[in-house]
């Protein structure tokens, strides 16, 4: 079971608007579990009366629907709060994006414009991020790094981050302000090995801002992706609870989001339901034969009730991928609330390597249990993989020279401000991986670039609509229903990953 860490934005911060906050808020509760009290079966004279007395499932059911209505409430006093905050003196100066001073001398827009000449020089001595030392870690503070300095245009659906953390504080912080939007929600799950600074930084985090869960339930995740289902998952089931947003993304510590918030909804959007997940072949040594992988077997669904035994008892299909992929509320709201994955995830996690790449792939294959936004496996049956637009990562398994920084880590390249000018115009979501201590540059870069293209609407690269429109997932899941609709696994267009790289 999740359990919830309790957010008090008054611990960390002396502002006297949360404080009334919680007050109003909790006065208005009282008040209305009082006025409902015969509604709720609630008798506080002692007396009992039989025949107006409700059901237990009915107390229960009345609860959760009054809760949920008050929580909407709660969310949009806090937009509304957030939305004062930002409003209140705001100086014109504060617009532009403020740099960290390791990088204020280097010219972004020269990268981006792609000036080789200037970009060699930038990579010769490559900028590499310096913690601050004196970090203000108050509510006011953190505040006024995260929040954008201007209110932002409504979006038409809100995007979830689930995202397994560990270090880099600073970093991640600002991986919030590059995403972040009122209707937007952040869950983090923190590796149990992560040091006590970094817990200490992400619980105020958490703390000051109402769109952001810390999970206080830890799990210990190795390279191996032990546990990293398990967390994601249990983000999962905090962030269900959410109202407004649309889509999750599953990230990792060091993955980077390549797309303003105005972006990400006009992609999501555009994949219209379907889920956005990388399948490859599962190869017969990733899935331990000594379980059982059926449905019954597994307890996956929570009422087998109207479903067939062939459904109950046939085996999963399977494939793998990466851990990222985005999915839609209602795939997230399945496999919390219709079917319970835990037993899968244990088994997933005895195996020895990469447990964390069959998780939501092998959901996704699987559309005879009828996960929503799922695909099929007919693909990967015919040798085709099919196009994944949640991660970039240019993957080199003998010679570092294919990499633009001619770095490689874990057969990954290390991307660098060499990268950049690719980058902006990729369609993909999100890009593994960058690191901090290798080339800062180019994260504060792309840092900026976001912000500019959320403060400022900046449209340096129009989105390719007609791509996402026609992925191969995005059909499928548009005309599945239709008897006449035949899969075709090869797309009518160049695929990213085909593209000349660098450009």
């Amino acid at each position: 079971m999740v359990r919830y860490q309790r957010l008090d934005g008054g611990r960390s911060s002396s502002s006297t608007l949360y404080i009334a906050l919680t007050v109003i808020v909790t006065l208005f509760l009282l008040f209305y579990l009082y006025q409902t009290r015969s509604k709720l079966g609630w008798n506080f004279s002692g007396e009992y009366e039989e025949e107006k007395s409700l059901g237990y499932k009915e107390i229960l059911s009345n609860l959760r629907v009054d809760l949920q209505e008050k929580l909407s409430e709660i969310e949009q006093l806090q937009l509304d709060l957030l939305q004062l905050q930002r409003n209140e003196k705001i100086d014109p100066s504060v617009s532009k994006f403020r740099r960290r001073p390791e990088n204020s001398k280097v010219d972004c827009k020269r990268i981006f414009d792609n000036d080789k000449n200037y970009i060699r020089e930038v990579a010769k001595n490559r900028i590499k991020m310096r913690p601050s030392d004196i970090l203000e870690m108050n509510c006011k503070a953190i505040r006024r790094r995260v929040v954008p300095p201007v209110a932002l245009d409504s979006l038409d659906f809100g995007v979830a981050f689930a995202r397994i953390v560990y270090k880099d504080y600073e970093l991640i912080e600002d991986q919030v302000r590059a995403s972040y939007h009122p209707q937007n929600v952040f869950c983090f799950a923190i590796d149990k090995k992560a040091d006590p600074k970094f817990h200490k930084n992400m619980i105020s985090l958490a703390s000051c801002l109402p769109n952001i869960l810390l999970l206080p339930d830890e799990e210990t995740v190795d390279s191996g992706g032990h546990n990293v289902n398990l967390a994601h998952y249990n983000c999962m089931k905090a962030l269900i609870n959410k109202p407004g947003w649309g889509y999750l993304i599953l990230l990792q510590n060091h993955d980077f989001i390549i797309k303003s918030v105005y972006e990400l909804v006009k992609i999501y959007g555009l994949l219209g339901g379907a889920n956005d997940v990388e399948l490859t072949p599962a190869g017969g040594d990733r899935v331990d034969k000594k379980f059982k992988w059926d449905p019954k077997s597994l307890k996956l669904f929570r009422n087998e009730a109207g479903r067939s035994q062939a459904q109950l008892e046939t085996s999963m299909s399977f494939a793998k991928g990466a851990a990222q992929a985005s999915l839609s509320r209602q795939a997230v709201d399945w496999m919390v609330r219709t079917a319970d994955l835990t037993l899968f995830i244990k088994q997933m996690n005895a195996g020895s390597f990469g447990v964390d790449e069959q998780f939501v792939e092998s959901f996704q294959v699987s559309k005879e249990l009828g996960m929503p936004g799922h695909f099929t496996d007919e693909c990967l049956k015919q040798g085709k993989n099919t196009d994944f637009i949640s991660r970039m990562s240019r993957w080199v398994y003998s010679n570092a020279n294919e990499c633009a920084t001619k770095t490689v880590r874990h057969a990954i390249c290390l991307l660098g401000v060499e990268d950049l000018p690719t980058i902006a115009g990729l369609p993909n979501v999100m890009i593994n991986k960058m690191m901090p201590d290798f080339d800062y540059a180019a994260v504060d870069c792309l840092n900026e670039l976001l912000y500019n293209r959320t403060v400022f609407k900046q449209n340096d690269h129009p989105l390719e609509t007609s791509y996402y429109e026609n992925m191969v997932n995005v059909l499928y899941h548009k005309n599945r229903d239709n008897p006449e609709y035949k899969l075709n696994c090869t797309p009518s267009y160049h695929k990213w990953s085909m593209r000349k790289y660098p450009i």
